[in-house]
C-alpha cells in the first residue's frame, strides 16, 4: 500500500486499491477489471500479462511444525504441502518437486490452520505474508520457518497485455522511487525480514559497467604497480645504504664510548661487544675471536667462581642497577638491560664502567671539604683545648704549693686527669672528623655519636647562644659506616648552626627507629631557605653563605654519602621560620645498646 501510495505521488494520478484473494486478483487482472497487480514474473504468466521493471526482491519460504522431522528443503519431497491458489509457489513446486501432494487453499491463514491440525506437513508462500500470519495467529511457538529459502526473485507489476502504454508509465515512476530510496524506508516501517528488499537494476547494463570498470581498474593497478615496483626498488637501495651508513655510524659511536658494552644470551655466551670491551678482554686473556666465548671466561676477574652468588647469573633474571664491583685497586659500576627478542630467546646488554678515578676524586673532594670545615673549627677547638690546659696549669701550681697536703694533692690530680681526658676527647673527635672516609662498618650508638659531634662544635654553639636538645627513641646500636655518618651529621648540624649565627635559637635533634635502619631529624629555628633556592640546594658549589664561609659542597657531599648508604634525605624549610632535615639510613644490623 505504501509503495502504491508513493507511486501515485510520483505519477500524479490516484491509484485505487482493492483487496482480493490471490486467485481472484489474478482473474480480475486477466479480465481487465483491474489495471495492475504485483507478482513474480514467470513464463506461464507472461502469456497473459506484461511486466514492469523489478520493484523489490521477495523470498519464498517454507513453514513447518517445530517438532517435525523436516529440517531442510530436501526433506519436503514426498510430503503434503498447502499452497495458495494461483501463487507462484504452484509453478515452483511443479517444476522442482516431483513427489509432493499439494493442497490448494484460498490464503495462507487457512494453510497454517491445516498445518497445526496435522492435515498438511508443509506450508509454502511469500516470506512477509507467512511471517504476518504466524505472528497474527500467535503460532511462533508452534511453527518455524526453514532457514534456507525456496527462492528469491524480483517482484514486478503485471498489467494486461491490452494496456502496454501503462508499463512505460509505471517504469518511469519506479525509477523515480528507486532514486529516492523510498523502498528502504517502507521496509524499515513494515518488514522484519531476514533479507533486505532491494531494487534490482538492469543486471546486464550494470554487469557491463562493472566489467569495464574492472578492466580499467586492473590496467591502472598494473601500471601503478610497475611504477611502484621501480620506485620501491630505488627507495630500497637508498634506504639500505642509509641503514648501512647509520649502522657504521652507530658502531663508531659505541666503539668510542669509554664504558665496556657487550651483549650476552641467557647462557652468558657473548654475542657482541664494543671496542673498549674487546681491548680489555684481549689485554688480559688470549682469544682469537669472540664466537661463543662465555662471559665468565672473558671476565674471569669479575667471577666469584660461585654461580649461586654470581652477579652475572643474577642479571639473567632481573636487571642490575648501579652495582659496584671492586677488583684489586679498581672499582667498576655494573648496569644491565634486557633487549627485546623473540619469546624463546633472551639477550642482555651489560654496561661496565671503570669508576676508580671518580671514586678517588669523590674521596679527595670529601676530604678537602672536611679540611675546610676543620679550618673553620680550629679557633673553637683551640679555645676548647686552652680550657683544660689552663686547668692543668692551675692545679700544677696548687700541687707545688700543697705537696704535703694529701687531700689537696689527690683533688688536683683528679682535676688534671679530667682536663687531659677532655682535651684528648676533643682532639680525637676532630681527628675522627678529618680522617679519610673508609668502607668499614661498625656498631654505632647514635646518641653518643651525635654528642661527640656537638662537643667539637661546642664553642660555636656557646658563642652564638644556641640551645641543642636531643631526644632518643631508639633501643639499639646500628651497624653502619661511621665515617660517612660523621660527615653527614656534621654537615647537617653545622648548616643548622650557621642558620642561627646571627640571633641564636634552638636545634632539636630526634633519633627514631625505622624499618631496616634509623632516622635522624634535625630541626632549627634559623632563617630558613628561600623557595627559589630549594631546588638547587644539592647542586655542587651552590651556596648562599658569605664568601669564605661556605664552599657549596656540604649538602652535595652529604647527599652523595647518603645515597652511597642507600639512604634518603628530605628537607622542609620556611623562610624566617626554620628548617627541618630528615635522613633515613639503612643499617646492615643492630644490637641492644649498652648505654652512652
Amino acid at each position: 500500500m505504501d509503495y502504491l501510495h508513493a507511486l501515485s505521488l510520483e505519477l500524479g494520478v490516484n491509484i485505487e486499491t482493492k483487496p482480493f484473494v490471490w486467485a481472484t486478483a489474478l482473474e480480475k487482472l486477466s479480465e481487465g477489471e483491474t489495471d495492475l497487480c504485483d507478482m513474480f514474473e514467470s513464463p506461464e504468466r507472461a502469456k497473459k500479462y506484461l511486466f514492469t521493471k523489478p520493484i523489490y526482491n521477495l523470498r519464498g519460504t517454507v513453514a513447518v511444525l517445530r517438532n517435525s522431522n523436516i529440517n531442510d528443503l530436501k526433506d519436503i519431497e514426498g510430503k503434503k504441502i498447502a499452497l495458495q491458489k494461483g501463487d507462484y509457489t504452484n509453478e515452483y513446486f511443479n517444476q522442482n518437486y516431483k513427489d509432493v501432494k499439494i493442497v490448494f487453499v484460498n490464503d495462507l491463514s487457512e494453510a497454517l490452520n491445516l498445518l497445526i491440525n496435522n492435515k498438511v506437513e508443509v506450508v509454502a508462500g511469500d516470506e512477509p505474508v507467512l511471517l504476518y500470519f504466524i505472528n497474527k495467529m500467535k503460532l511462533s511457538g508452534y511453527v518455524e520457518i526453514l532457514e534456507t529459502p525456496l527462492y528469491e526473485k524480483p517482484v514486478v507489476f503485471a498489467v494486461p497485455k491490452s494496456n502496454p502504454e501503462l508499463v512505460f508509465i509505471l517504469n518511469k515512476g519506479i525509477e523515480k522511487i528507486n532514486q529516492k530510496n523510498v523502498l528502504e524506508k517502507i521496509q524499515q516501517k513494515w518488514f522484519g525480514l531476514s533479507t533486505t528488499i532491494i531494487i534490482r537494476k538492469d543486471l546486464n547494463s550494470r554487469l557491463k559497467n562493472y566489467i569495464l570498470l574492472l578492466i580499467l581498474f586492473f590496467a591502472i593497478i598494473v601500471s601503478f604497480l610497475g611504477l611502484l615496483n621501480y620506485s620501491l626498488k630505488k627507495e630500497v637501495e637508498i634506504r639500505t645504504k642509509e641503514i648501512e651508513d647509520g649502522k657504521n655510524q652507530l658502531k663508531t659511536i659505541i666503539d668510542g664510548i669509554e664504558q665496556m658494552l657487550f651483549v650476552v644470551d641467557e647462557d652468558l655466551s657473548i654475542k657482541e661487544g664494543n671496542k673498549r670491551f674487546k681491548e680489555y678482554v684481549l689485554s688480559n686473556f688470549s682469544f682469537s675471536n669472540f664466537d661463543n666465548i662465555k662471559l665468565c671466561d672473558a671476565l674471569s676477574l669479575f667471577c666469584k667462581k660461585n654461580c649461586d652468588s654470581c652477579i652475572f647469573m643474577a642479571a639473567i633474571n632481573e636487571p642490575v642497577k648501579n652495582h659496584e664491583i671492586k677488583i684489586g685497586d679498581y672499582i667498576y659500576l655494573l648496569n644491565t638491560y634486557f633487549l627485546k627478542e623473540n619469546l624463546d630467546k633472551k639477550k642482555i646488554l651489560f654496561i661496565i664502567d671503570d669508576i676508580t678515578l671518580r671514586r678517588l676524586n669523590e674521596i679527595q673532594l670529601l676530604q678537602a671539604n672536611k679540611m675546610m670545615a676543620v679550618g673553620q673549627l680550629a679557633a673553637g677547638v683551640a679555645h676548647e683545648i686552652r680550657n683544660p690546659l689552663g686547668i692543668i696549669r692551675t692545679y700544677s701550681y696548687i700541687l707545688e704549693q700543697s705537696i704535703f697536703n694529701k687531700e689537696i694533692f689527690e683533688k688536683a690530680l683528679e682535676e688534671i686527669n679530667k682536663a687531659v681526658q677532655r682535651a684528648d676527647r676533643i682532639v680525637n673527635n676532630l681527628l675522627n672528623f678529618s680522617r679519610i672516609s673508609g668502607e668499614n662498618y661498625e656498631f654505632v650508638n647514635l646518641e653518643k655519636f651525635i654528642r661527640d659531634i656537638l662537643e667539637v662544635l661546642y664553642t660555636y654553639i656557646k658563642r652564638n647562644n644556641i640551645n641543642v636538645e636531643i631526644t632518643n627513641e631508639t633501643k639499639h646500636d646500628y651497624l653502619t659506616n661511621p665515617d660517612s655518618l660523621n660527615h653527614i651529621l656534621t654537615n647537617i648540624i653545622k648548616n643548622a648552626l650557621d642558620a642561627m649565627s646571627d640571633k641564636g635559637g634552638k636545634i632539636s635533634i630526634a633519633i627514631k627507629e625505622a624499618d631496616n635502619g634509623f632516622k635522624v631529624y634535625v630541626k632549627d629555628t634559623g632563617k630558613g631557605i628561600k623557595k627559589e633556592h630549594m631546588e638547587h640546594i644539592f647542586n655542587p658549589f651552590f651556596t648562599t653563605k658569605s664568601p669564605g664561609k661556605g664552599t657549596g659542597l656540604g649538602l652535595f657531599i652529604t647527599y652523595t654519602e647518603i645515597k652511597k648508604l642507600n639512604g634518603s634525605i628530605n628537607i622542609k624549610s620556611e623562610e624566617n621560620i626554620g628548617t627541618e632535615v630528615e635522613i633515613f639510613i639503612p643499617a646492615k644490623g643492630r644490637e641492644i645498646k649498652n648505654g652512652i
